[in-house]
């Protein structure tokens, strides 16, 4: 019970992140999208997976880098904005909002050294060529990519199963861990070439196959009640939570196949 207890303790902090970036978005007209098992669990339970322990959000690029640009002096001073530009030992790929004053301890990142505070996910959303060869050749160099800032920002090192990956990851060696970001940024620059009709979430956990999306089912945000509170969701979830997850995506999980990304009872809370 006490470790349930905990995870809800979890939940309504990172709440009170989200509530403050909604109230950001809101205030400048920011578009935003519930993504993931965020919007899983809206769809399915109205809030929260009751074992998830991480919210996500997305954002097309275009505002992803205006919220970044408005946290230094709209951000609640209780929160972090982390990207590779304010934490010197964070090179993931995509920004985290923390709170001050907290810890969690995620296996994967135990040897990190980089602001560990209560989070919530924040995904830049590009445009990115139609599905194909060259849309899929940007994508893998972007997953290096992120792998590469994966292990910079001191996640353990997995070999790529692949003979490509491998390769890759040895090329992207000869860049330095603080200029990795600026490679990214103009591999970026590439895909938008490609057009407006598909978006793609390069920084997320899927791979290709999923989290390349015609832009349509993004598109005008429809309002959804997540915990109580409305958020933006996209036009057509059903047809993105299909493609991440499968058909059967409303059908609850056994509970071995529930994926968790923190210790609950390893949390440090804000004081009261």
């Amino acid at each position: 019970m006490e470790k349930l207890d905990k995870l809800r303790r979890l939940q309504l902090a990172e709440l009170e992140i989200l509530d403050e970036f909604i109230r950001i978005c809101g205030a400048h007209g920011l578009r935003y999208y519930l993504t993931g098992g965020s919007l899983l669990g809206a769809l399915r339970h109205g809030g929260f997976i009751p074992w998830d322990d991480d919210i996500d959000v997305a954002m097309p690029r275009e505002d992803y880098d205006r919220f970044a640009a408005l946290c230094g002096r709209e951000l609640d001073g209780r929160l972090f904005y982390q990207s590779p530009e304010t934490d010197p030992g964070y090179f993931l790929s995509y920004a985290k909002l923390r709170m001050n004053g907290t810890e969690i301890y995620e296996p994967r990142f135990r040897d990190s050294r980089f602001h560990k505070g209560i989070y919530i996910d924040l995904f830049p959303l590009d445009f990115c060529p139609q599905p194909g060869l060259w849309s899929h050749f940007l994508f893998n160099t972007l997953a290096v990519m992120n792998y590469r800032g994966q292990v910079d920002s001191g996640e353990a090192y997995v070999p790529y199963r692949e003979l490509s990956g491998k390769l890759g990851y040895g090329v992207l060696s000869v860049f330095s861990a603080k200029a990795l970001p600026g490679v990214r940024k103009r591999v970026l620059t590439v895909a938008s070439r490609g057009g407006d009709a598909y978006l793609a979430s390069f920084s997320g956990a899927y791979g290709y196959h999923k989290e390349v999306f015609p832009a349509e089912w993004y598109g005008e945000a429809q309002s959804r009640v997540f915990e109580d509170r409305v958020c933006c969701i996209p036009a057509a979830p059903e047809k993105i939570l299909a493609q991440l997850y499968g058909e059967d995506y409303m059908t609850v999980p056994q509970a071995e196949t529930q994926n968790v990304h923190v210790e609950v009872d390893k949390i440090r809370f804000a004081a009261q």
